[in-house]
Formats: structure tokens, C-alpha cells, sequence
């Protein structure tokens, strides 16, 4: 396919996708969920298509297939070689910045269409009522066509209330590509929040050994010869018994340097950014809804405060009027407000604020931090947590429902980037967004005993119930009560008990012959 024509139909389908409007409320009724499952899933295959084709062609690296023209160093040109060289050379630069830019935006849908999928994929349990046959997470991609596999087409939708989904934030993500625009599009403190976090989910593991680059000293022909060897790291292998295996048993390493690499939390740029996109407008939106009740709760007198805001508008627009440069806007806006304050009682004499107005205006300011840098975080920090105490490690190697490429267990390093939770931020989350959050200040140990646990009863084939097993490692560690840590994953205290006795016992067997049974099976 001819470059233009392939950049065209990319842009041409990310548009249509730009123009469809996905209504989430109807999420909750089986024939629209299957149809807007069906949508967006057509749309990723589709969409890793566009990339693959584009990563043959080489749009990942296109600066690389550019010829560097410039001029010889033994041979005069003339003025209007040169002028044809650069105008070439600008020419092939554009093209190669045009696919490097599809390209981006491809993946940057193709991420956004994943995490939406996995919203989905963990909202919903669908049920074929002829047979019963139930259909979660990936396995709801066999019902594209809306038909049980036995034939039949009565399905019915039930919410699957143990899974960790969100899909409210699904119309924020950027599944046309167009995250550029919407990143600009945040105000300064929602800029703060996405900042916060991506740092979060960039947060990099301590360095796991993946190659190894030797020098080895190899007896060959009668005299000694130096080779270069690249091994693949492995576990607890002797590397010199390795290489004398493949060289001789006169072969010796020299020197060795080990390849490291660092993955994140969720190891893909793109993902990152569209989840923080979506979790910051989400919360933006929602800040804007409820905004109005915090303020009346907290401040002395809002009437004041919308007072304040209506003149700061108006004298920016009165500045607007008189002149277009920035630096003269802001002095003849700053003239006119501190006029109009005084006129409406808001500043003394000396232009100081009233004592009230200027106490409201740092509790304002406060609030808004809480709504709008805060609260993201927060939720965010709060999903993944979730998600990491309620499914399995098996379950999360395979699948990461709405946190693609998220790692199935984090080390301490990764662990201590999540911040503690803070107690008024919980209780505006309770309170406005009527979020089963809990006010935890042990995040990283929470999860590192999750972790723990997970490595302890590896291999012992003993069946758990991962969500009442979250529960009672959020009782044990994080300090809940049995009650709320049932009521928080949607259990009955008796399922949290039973697991918590489970988890006793791989921790403290009751007796030498357990010790020794658990010793033997963990070899």
C-alpha cells in the first residue's frame, strides 16, 4: 500500500472514531453492552493492523531511511543545487515526521481501546439462559455475534460485582489517538495530577538481569583466542560451566557485564498516559458536579467567593477590550479588579482583602487541590491496589483487565511510590463520590504481604477465593475492620474468616508434620 494512501486510511478511521459518541449509561442493558463491546473491539483489530503494517514499513524509526543530503566537501555547487538539496531534504523530513505521528496516534488508540475493553470485560458477566453458560473477561469476545455457543441468543447481563472496573472513564480516554489535544486541554492543577500519575505508573523495578555480554579466552588452533558471547540470564546457573560446555574445557571468562532491564508498574508509555488522562478528567468532570455543596460546607461566606470570581472574569474581559498584548492585559486587568473590589467592599482602602474573603479564598484554593490533584491519584492508586488484592498472580499473567501491561507482582521499590492515603481526601471520596475507599497507611506493606502470601501457597494447588483473600490481607495488614473489608470487596464476613484461617495456616503450620508436609511439597 502506497505511504500516503496508508496514512490516509489511519486518519480517515481515527476521525470516525473521534465522531462516535460511546453513551456508557447503556452499558447496563445486554444488547447495547454487546454492541459497544463489539465497536470498540472491531476497532482494535483493526487498529493493531494500521500498526503492524506500519512497523514493517518502517514508520517506528522513518528518520533512519532518510538520505543526509549535504554538500560535498571536494565539489563546488551552485546556489540553486543547494536550494534544491534543502527543499529535498525538508521535503522527506515532513514525510518521515507524518508517519512517525500516525504511528504514535495508532498506539495511543490502540491502548485507550484496550483499557475501555477492560472495563468492560471486568463490568460484566453474561449469561446464555438456555444453557447457563457464563461468559467473563476475554471470553466475552465469542459473543461478538451476540450467540451462545450453543446456539442461542437469549443472554442476559449480570454485574459482576467482585471485578474492578470504572467505565464512566472510558469517554475520556483518547481512543481516537488524540491524547496531544487533550492533554492541552487540562487546566494547570489537572496537569499536576496527570504528572503525578505517570510518575506512579513509571515507577521502575530494581534492575532484573536479562543478558550477558562475556569476553572468553578459548583455546583454539594451538594459541589462545579471545571471543565476545551474548547469554540469555538464567536462574542459579553456573555461567563458567556453561561456557565450557560450549567451548572446551580450557575456556575461560575473562570479564562479564550484566544487561539489566527496569520495567514499570504498567510498562508502556501510551497505556500510562490514557490511563491518566481518563482518571484526571473523570475526576474533573465529577469535581465540577459537587464542587458547589463541598464550597458551602467549608467556606464562611461563598457569596463572597462568587463575587470575587464573577469581577476577576469581568475585568479580564473589560482588559480583553482595550489591548491584545498579554503583559498589558494582566496590568490593566489587575487596575480594574482592585477598583472593583473596593466598590464592592471586598478590599480596604490599602487594597487588602477582607479578612473573611481571604481565608475562603486559601480554603478554596485547598478544596480545589483535594478535587483536582488529589482525588485522581487516589482512585487510581486505590484500582490497582484493588485489582492486585482480589485476583490471582496466575490471573493477572494472563490477563490486566483495564490496566494493560500492568506487571503481575511489583517489588518494594515499586511498592513505596504509592502514597498513603490521607484521611480528608477519603472522606470527600465517601462522602461526594460514594467510593467503598478505606483510609489505608500501609500501602506498601499491604501489598508486599499480598505478594507474600501469593509466593508462599505457589505450587501447594490449594483453591482460594482471590477477592475474600484481598479482604482479609486489607483486615490482617491494613488494619480494617472484618466488617468493612467484607462489605469493601462485596463478601460475607464467614468467606473473609475462612480465607483468613487458610492464610494462617501456610504462615504458622499447626503442627511439625504440617511444617514438614509444606517443606516437602515446596521442595
Amino acid at each position: 500500500m502506497n505511504e500516503s494512501v496508508l496514512i490516509g486510511k489511519a486518519e480517515k478511521f481515527l476521525k470516525n472514531i473521534r465522531q462516535y459518541e460511546i453513551e456508557i449509561d447503556e452499558i447496563t442493558d445486554i444488547n447495547r453492552f454487546i454492541e459497544i463491546y463489539t465497536y470498540l473491539y472491531n476497532n482494535l483489530t483493526d487498529l493493531q493492523e494500521f500498526r503492524d503494517t506500519m512497523e514493517i514499513k518502517g514508520y517506528k524509526a522513518p528518520y533512519r531511511s532518510i538520505v543526509k543530503y549535504g554538500r560535498p566537501s571536494s565539489v563546488e555547487m551552485l546556489a540553486e543545487d543547494m536550494h534544491d538539496i534543502t527543499r529535498h531534504t525538508q521535503h522527506f523530513r515532513m514525510k518521515a515526521a507524518a508517519k512517525k505521528n500516525i504511528l504514535d496516534r495508532v498506539k495511543s488508540s490502540t491502548a485507550s481501546h484496550k483499557i475501555a475493553l477492560g472495563h468492560l470485560e471486568e463490568f460484566a458477566i453474561i449469561r446464555c439462559s438456555k444453557c447457563q453458560c457464563e461468559y467473563k473477561g476475554h471470553e466475552i469476545s465469542e459473543l461478538i455475534k451476540a450467540k451462545c455457543s450453543c446456539g442461542s441468543n437469549d443472554l442476559e447481563l449480570i454485574q459482576n460485582i467482585h471485578g474492578v472496573y470504572r467505565p464512566e472513564t472510558i469517554k475520556f480516554l483518547p481512543l481516537s489517538g488524540d491524547y496531544m489535544v487533550k492533554m492541552s486541554e487540562l487546566s494547570p492543577k489537572a496537569r499536576e495530577a496527570f504528572r503525578k500519575i505517570v510518575r506512579i505508573l513509571k515507577q521502575e523495578k530494581r534492575g532484573i538481569v536479562k543478558t550477558l555480554s562475556l569476553v572468553v579466552k578459548v583455546f583454539e588452533d594451538g594459541r589462545w583466542v579471545r571471543k565476545r558471547v551474548n547469554l540469555d540470564a538464567i536462574e542459579q546457573v553456573n555461567y563458567e560451566k556453561e561456557i565450557r560446555k560450549q567451548y572446551g574445557p580450557d575456556a575461560r571468562i575473562e570479564f562479564m557485564q550484566f544487561h539489566r532491564r527496569r520495567p514499570s508498574i504498567i510498562n508502556d508509555k501510551h497505556v500510562q498516559t490514557a490511563l491518566a488522562l481518563a482518571y484526571v478528567k473523570y475526576a474533573e468532570n465529577k469535581a465540577q458536579e459537587i464542587i458547589t455543596p463541598i464550597l458551602k460546607s467549608y467556606l464562611k461566606d461563598p457569596s463572597k467567593i462568587i463575587l470575587y470570581d464573577d469581577l476577576q472574569e469581568i475585568s479580564r474581559e473589560n482588559a480583553l477590550k482595550i489591548s491584545d498584548d498579554s503583559e498589558d492585559v494582566t496590568a490593566i486587568k489587575n487596575e480594574i479588579l482592585n477598583k472593583k473590589l473596593f466598590e464592592n467592599g471586598l478590599t480596604d482602602k490599602k487594597g487588602r482583602l477582607d479578612q473573611e474573603l481571604e481565608i475562603d479564598l486559601a480554603m478554596k484554593d485547598k478544596i480545589e487541590n483535594c478535587l483536582l490533584v488529589k482525588i485522581p491519584s487516589t482512585l487510581i492508586t486505590w484500582d490497582i491496589i484493588k485489582y492486585y488484592l482480589s485476583t490471582s498472580f496466575d490471573h493477572r499473567s494472563k490477563y490486566s483487565g483495564l490496566f494493560p501491561n500492568l506487571r503481575p507482582s511489583l517489588d518494594t521499590n515499586q511498592t513505596k511510590t504509592f502514597n498513603n492515603f490521607e484521611e480528608s481526601v477519603i472522606r470527600i471520596i465517601k462522602r461526594y463520590f460514594h467510593e467503598k475507599i478505606p483510609l489505608i497507611n500501609n500501602i506498601s506493606e499491604l501489598l508486599a504481604g499480598k505478594f507474600e502470601i501469593e509466593k508462599k501457597i505457589k505450587g501447594l494447588h490449594v483453591k482460594t477465593n482471590p477477592p475474600a483473600v484481598g479482604a482479609a490481607i486489607l483486615n490482617n495488614i491494613g488494619n480494617i475492620s472484618l466488617e468493612e473489608s467484607a462489605l469493601i470487596f462485596t463478601l460475607n464476613p464467614e468467606e473473609v474468616i475462612s480465607e483468613k484461617e487458610k492464610i494462617n495456616t501456610f504462615q504458622k503450620p499447626s503442627s511439625r508434620k504440617a511444617q514438614k508436609f509444606l517443606e516437602m511439597i515446596k521442595g
